[in-house]
């Protein structure tokens, strides 16, 4: 897959549906959690998602990369995976901040 040519709007498809995912897994916390989660935010279940997250990427990109599951076939796995956990990681914590935010507009009226 890597060596076939780009294909036209390529990069802006992969990146708006990566995007794309990212809004789901933020309406799946808000599934999960409740909106009573927006009222009082916590940092374990936006963490635990970002760890969830990581399986689109280790059992579904990866492998269609011709990298393997979880980048086995790539030259240094162990930092690869590592790299992916705290870039899901990262998506966990923007998931615990913009909770934080919501609440804080919310609490001083500033969405009224």
């Amino acid at each position: 897959m890597m060596q076939s040519p780009s294909q036209p709007f390529e990069r802006s498809l992969g990146w708006v549906g990566h995007y794309a995912i990212g809004v789901a897994f933020a309406f799946i916390l808000l599934a999960v959690a409740g909106p009573v989660w927006l009222q009082n935010p916590t940092i374990q279940m936006p963490l635990m998602i970002g760890v969830l997250s990581l399986a689109i990427p280790f059992f579904l990109m990866q492998p269609a990369f011709g990298f393997g599951i979880a980048a086995a076939k790539t030259p240094a796995p162990k930092i690869a995976r590592i790299r992916s956990l705290i870039a899901h990681l990262s998506f966990g914590l923007g998931l615990y901040l913009t909770g934080l935010c919501l609440n804080l507009l919310q609490t001083t009226g500033a969405t009224s």
